[in-house]
Protein backbone atom coordinates (compact mmCIF):
# COMPACT_ATOMS: atom_id res chain seq x y z
CA UNK A 1 0.00 0.00 0.00
CA UNK A 2 1.12 3.08 -0.89
CA UNK A 3 2.25 5.83 2.12
CA UNK A 4 -0.40 8.90 1.40
CA UNK A 5 -0.33 10.66 4.71
CA UNK A 6 2.07 13.54 4.88
CA UNK A 7 3.52 13.19 8.37
CA UNK A 8 3.98 9.31 7.78
CA UNK A 9 5.78 10.83 4.51
CA UNK A 10 8.17 12.59 6.21
CA UNK A 11 8.77 10.21 9.12
CA UNK A 12 9.34 7.85 6.39
CA UNK A 13 11.84 10.31 4.47
CA UNK A 14 14.02 11.22 7.88
CA UNK A 15 14.51 7.75 8.09
CA UNK A 16 15.26 6.81 4.66
CA UNK A 17 18.09 9.82 5.53
CA UNK A 18 19.51 8.57 8.62
CA UNK A 19 19.33 5.27 6.76
CA UNK A 20 17.48 3.67 10.02
CA UNK A 21 17.35 0.38 10.47
CA UNK A 22 14.74 0.00 12.89
CA UNK A 23 13.06 0.79 9.34
CA UNK A 24 13.79 -1.95 7.74
CA UNK A 25 10.47 -3.40 6.68
CA UNK A 26 8.34 -0.97 7.58
CA UNK A 27 8.54 0.78 4.21
CA UNK A 28 10.59 0.91 0.58
CA UNK A 29 11.39 4.10 -0.63
CA UNK A 30 10.49 4.18 -4.33
CA UNK A 31 12.33 6.80 -6.62
CA UNK A 32 10.11 8.22 -9.49
CA UNK A 33 12.98 9.61 -11.29
CA UNK A 34 14.92 6.92 -11.26
CA UNK A 35 12.27 3.95 -11.15
CA UNK A 36 14.20 2.11 -8.71
CA UNK A 37 13.05 0.85 -4.84
CA UNK A 38 15.35 1.06 -1.90
CA UNK A 39 15.39 -0.44 1.72
CA UNK A 40 15.35 2.82 4.31
CA UNK A 41 19.31 1.67 5.03
CA UNK A 42 20.17 1.88 1.34
CA UNK A 43 23.87 3.72 0.78
CA UNK A 44 22.44 5.15 -2.23
CA UNK A 45 22.52 9.02 -2.66
CA UNK A 46 19.30 10.50 -0.86
CA UNK A 47 16.46 11.64 -3.58
CA UNK A 48 14.57 14.66 -2.99
CA UNK A 49 11.28 14.05 -1.00
CA UNK A 50 9.30 14.79 -3.92
CA UNK A 51 10.69 12.49 -5.62
CA UNK A 52 10.35 9.55 -3.69
CA UNK A 53 7.09 7.35 -3.34
CA UNK A 54 7.09 5.16 -0.10
CA UNK A 55 5.34 1.96 0.37
CA UNK A 56 4.23 -0.79 3.09
CA UNK A 57 4.55 -3.61 1.20
CA UNK A 58 7.29 -4.50 -1.09
CA UNK A 59 4.85 -6.04 -3.91
CA UNK A 60 3.36 -2.66 -4.34
CA UNK A 61 6.78 -0.95 -5.87
CA UNK A 62 7.39 -4.34 -8.00
CA UNK A 63 4.01 -4.25 -9.25
CA UNK A 64 4.64 -0.88 -10.33
CA UNK A 65 7.81 -1.50 -12.39
CA UNK A 66 9.98 -0.29 -9.95
CA UNK A 67 13.56 -2.51 -10.42
CA UNK A 68 15.26 -3.40 -7.26
CA UNK A 69 18.02 -1.21 -6.08
CA UNK A 70 21.26 -2.67 -6.55
CA UNK A 71 23.12 -1.25 -3.67
CA UNK A 72 20.61 -2.80 -0.72
CA UNK A 73 19.27 -5.30 -3.25
CA UNK A 74 15.61 -5.54 -1.10
CA UNK A 75 14.24 -8.63 -2.73
CA UNK A 76 17.10 -10.45 -1.21
CA UNK A 77 17.41 -8.15 2.39
CA UNK A 78 13.37 -7.42 2.82
CA UNK A 79 13.35 -9.32 6.05
CA UNK A 80 10.81 -6.88 7.81
CA UNK A 81 12.24 -8.17 11.01
CA UNK A 82 14.53 -4.99 12.86
CA UNK A 83 18.12 -6.12 14.12
CA UNK A 84 17.34 -5.42 17.44
CA UNK A 85 13.70 -7.49 17.64
CA UNK A 86 15.79 -10.22 15.75
CA UNK A 87 18.44 -10.40 18.10
CA UNK A 88 15.70 -10.73 20.92
CA UNK A 89 14.39 -13.65 19.39
CA UNK A 90 18.00 -15.48 18.81
CA UNK A 91 18.03 -15.05 22.45
CA UNK A 92 14.97 -16.78 23.22
CA UNK A 93 15.60 -19.37 20.57
CA UNK A 94 19.13 -19.71 22.42
CA UNK A 95 17.52 -20.30 26.04
CA UNK A 96 14.06 -20.91 25.52
CA UNK A 97 13.53 -21.46 29.42
CA UNK A 98 15.03 -18.50 30.39
CA UNK A 99 12.72 -15.34 31.26
CA UNK A 100 14.57 -12.88 29.50
CA UNK A 101 14.03 -9.49 31.47
CA UNK A 102 13.45 -5.62 29.81
CA UNK A 103 16.81 -4.82 32.17
CA UNK A 104 19.21 -7.16 30.60
CA UNK A 105 17.73 -6.02 27.31
CA UNK A 106 18.88 -3.02 27.83
CA UNK A 107 21.93 -4.26 28.48
CA UNK A 108 22.62 -5.59 25.48
CA UNK A 109 21.81 -2.62 23.70
CA UNK A 110 18.13 -3.31 22.57
CA UNK A 111 15.20 -1.36 22.86
CA UNK A 112 12.53 -3.06 25.34
CA UNK A 113 9.89 -0.74 23.78
CA UNK A 114 10.60 -1.76 20.50
CA UNK A 115 10.46 -5.25 20.71
CA UNK A 116 7.31 -4.85 22.62
CA UNK A 117 5.45 -2.14 19.93
CA UNK A 118 6.95 -4.81 17.12
CA UNK A 119 5.37 -7.74 18.62
CA UNK A 120 2.27 -5.94 19.26
CA UNK A 121 2.05 -5.12 15.83
CA UNK A 122 2.99 -8.05 13.99
CA UNK A 123 1.49 -10.85 16.37
CA UNK A 124 -1.10 -9.07 18.80
CA UNK A 125 0.81 -10.20 21.80
CA UNK A 126 3.57 -8.94 23.84
CA UNK A 127 7.08 -10.34 23.95
CA UNK A 128 7.00 -12.12 27.18
CA UNK A 129 3.82 -13.79 26.35
CA UNK A 130 5.95 -15.33 23.10
CA UNK A 131 8.20 -16.38 26.02
CA UNK A 132 5.91 -18.05 27.79
CA UNK A 133 3.99 -19.49 24.19
CA UNK A 134 8.13 -21.28 23.50
CA UNK A 135 8.38 -22.51 27.45
CA UNK A 136 4.97 -24.07 27.10
CA UNK A 137 5.81 -25.80 23.90
CA UNK A 138 9.08 -26.83 25.54
CA UNK A 139 7.04 -28.19 28.28
CA UNK A 140 4.64 -29.87 26.14
CA UNK A 141 7.45 -31.95 24.70
CA UNK A 142 8.94 -32.61 27.36
CA UNK A 143 5.74 -33.92 29.14
CA UNK A 144 5.36 -36.15 26.23
CA UNK A 145 8.61 -37.88 26.59
CA UNK A 146 7.63 -38.65 30.36
CA UNK A 147 9.30 -36.24 32.26
CA UNK A 148 7.34 -35.05 35.42
CA UNK A 149 4.96 -32.57 35.87
CA UNK A 150 7.18 -30.79 38.79
CA UNK A 151 10.39 -31.30 37.33
CA UNK A 152 9.16 -29.88 34.15
CA UNK A 153 7.54 -26.94 35.73
CA UNK A 154 10.84 -26.01 37.82
CA UNK A 155 12.52 -26.45 34.82
CA UNK A 156 10.42 -24.12 33.21
CA UNK A 157 10.70 -20.92 35.85
CA UNK A 158 7.89 -21.59 37.93
CA UNK A 159 8.29 -21.82 41.58
CA UNK A 160 4.94 -23.46 41.79
CA UNK A 161 2.91 -26.28 40.49
CA UNK A 162 0.04 -24.19 40.70
CA UNK A 163 1.34 -21.45 38.68
CA UNK A 164 3.01 -24.02 35.73
CA UNK A 165 -0.69 -25.73 35.53
CA UNK A 166 -2.61 -21.98 35.42
CA UNK A 167 -0.60 -20.84 32.52
CA UNK A 168 -0.90 -24.21 30.82
CA UNK A 169 -4.40 -25.01 30.69
CA UNK A 170 -5.09 -21.25 29.92
CA UNK A 171 -2.50 -21.22 26.84
CA UNK A 172 -3.19 -24.73 26.21
CA UNK A 173 -7.05 -25.73 26.99
CA UNK A 174 -5.67 -28.55 29.11
CA UNK A 175 -4.41 -29.86 32.23
CA UNK A 176 -0.53 -30.77 32.18
CA UNK A 177 -1.46 -34.15 32.83
CA UNK A 178 -4.17 -34.56 30.61
CA UNK A 179 -2.06 -34.02 27.35
CA UNK A 180 -2.98 -32.45 24.19
CA UNK A 181 -2.43 -32.16 20.67
CA UNK A 182 -0.13 -29.14 19.81
CA UNK A 183 -0.07 -26.81 17.00
CA UNK A 184 3.00 -24.77 16.65
CA UNK A 185 3.10 -21.12 14.30
CA UNK A 186 6.26 -19.64 12.93
CA UNK A 187 6.48 -16.51 11.38
CA UNK A 188 9.39 -16.19 8.94
CA UNK A 189 10.32 -13.49 6.08
CA UNK A 190 10.73 -14.27 2.14
CA UNK A 191 11.75 -11.45 0.04
CA UNK A 192 7.96 -11.28 -0.84
CA UNK A 193 7.08 -10.94 2.57
CA UNK A 194 6.34 -12.37 5.94
CA UNK A 195 4.85 -15.81 6.07
CA UNK A 196 3.32 -17.89 8.50
CA UNK A 197 4.24 -21.84 8.64
CA UNK A 198 1.99 -23.96 11.03
CA UNK A 199 2.72 -27.64 11.85
CA UNK A 200 1.60 -30.16 14.14
CA UNK A 201 4.33 -32.98 15.20
CA UNK A 202 3.39 -35.05 12.29
CA UNK A 203 4.04 -32.13 9.72
CA UNK A 204 3.29 -29.22 8.19
CA UNK A 205 -0.62 -28.20 8.32
CA UNK A 206 -0.21 -24.69 6.50
CA UNK A 207 1.94 -22.46 5.14
CA UNK A 208 0.25 -18.83 4.06
CA UNK A 209 1.65 -14.77 3.61
CA UNK A 210 0.80 -13.04 6.46
CA UNK A 211 -1.40 -10.28 4.78
CA UNK A 212 -3.41 -13.10 3.28
CA UNK A 213 -7.56 -12.11 3.88
CA UNK A 214 -9.12 -14.89 5.88
CA UNK A 215 -6.24 -16.06 7.81
CA UNK A 216 -7.86 -16.15 11.52
CA UNK A 217 -10.66 -18.05 9.68
CA UNK A 218 -8.12 -20.59 8.60
CA UNK A 219 -6.31 -20.39 11.82
CA UNK A 220 -9.54 -21.17 13.42
CA UNK A 221 -10.85 -24.38 11.19
CA UNK A 222 -6.97 -25.91 11.99
CA UNK A 223 -7.68 -25.86 15.72
CA UNK A 224 -11.12 -27.52 15.28
CA UNK A 225 -10.01 -29.66 12.89
CA UNK A 226 -6.81 -30.78 14.95
CA UNK A 227 -9.02 -29.97 18.27
CA UNK A 228 -5.30 -28.34 19.12
CA UNK A 229 -4.35 -24.94 20.13
CA UNK A 230 -2.44 -22.46 18.54
CA UNK A 231 1.16 -21.76 20.16
CA UNK A 232 3.96 -19.24 18.48
CA UNK A 233 6.44 -21.93 18.15
CA UNK A 234 8.65 -23.89 16.15
CA UNK A 235 9.56 -27.32 15.34
CA UNK A 236 11.46 -29.80 13.28
CA UNK A 237 8.63 -29.19 10.90
CA UNK A 238 8.95 -25.52 10.64
CA UNK A 239 12.36 -24.95 10.37
CA UNK A 240 12.61 -27.60 6.97
CA UNK A 241 9.47 -25.53 5.68
CA UNK A 242 11.84 -22.08 6.29
CA UNK A 243 14.75 -23.95 4.60
CA UNK A 244 13.45 -24.91 1.56
CA UNK A 245 11.82 -21.73 1.11
CA UNK A 246 14.95 -19.73 1.29
CA UNK A 247 16.40 -21.92 -0.93
CA UNK A 248 13.74 -21.88 -3.52
CA UNK A 249 14.01 -17.64 -3.03
CA UNK A 250 17.81 -17.85 -3.39
CA UNK A 251 17.20 -20.54 -7.19
CA UNK A 252 18.30 -23.35 -5.72
CA UNK A 253 14.85 -25.22 -5.07
CA UNK A 254 12.15 -26.19 -7.52
CA UNK A 255 10.32 -29.13 -5.56
CA UNK A 256 9.24 -29.19 -1.89
CA UNK A 257 9.92 -32.59 0.35
CA UNK A 258 8.10 -31.07 3.73
CA UNK A 259 6.06 -34.08 5.55
CA UNK A 260 2.49 -32.33 5.21
CA UNK A 261 -0.35 -33.02 7.96
CA UNK A 262 -3.56 -31.95 6.43
CA UNK A 263 -6.46 -33.02 7.62
CA UNK A 264 -8.44 -35.49 5.33
CA UNK A 265 -5.58 -36.80 3.34
CA UNK A 266 -2.61 -38.93 3.53
CA UNK A 267 -1.25 -36.37 6.61
CA UNK A 268 2.03 -38.58 7.35
CA UNK A 269 3.00 -38.89 3.90
CA UNK A 270 5.75 -36.80 2.12
CA UNK A 271 4.46 -34.70 -0.26
CA UNK A 272 5.79 -32.00 -2.94
CA UNK A 273 4.43 -28.42 -1.93
CA UNK A 274 3.14 -26.53 -4.90
CA UNK A 275 6.18 -23.51 -6.09
CA UNK A 276 5.40 -20.66 -4.17
CA UNK A 277 4.53 -17.81 -7.06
Amino acid sequence: MKITDPAAIQRCYHALVARSPEHVGAFYAAVKTTGIFCLPTCRARKPKVENVDFFSDIKEPLALGFRPCKVCRPTENAPDVPPQVARAVALVREQPKRRIQDDELRELGISPELVRRWFQKHHGFSFQAYQRMLRINLAMSELKDGRSTTDVALDSGYESLSGFAYTYKKMTGNAPSQGTQQLVLHRFTTPLGPMFVCASENGVCLLEFTDRRMLETEFRDLQRLFKARILAAENAHTREAEVQIAEYFEGKRRQFSVTLDAPGSDSSAASGMPCVQ
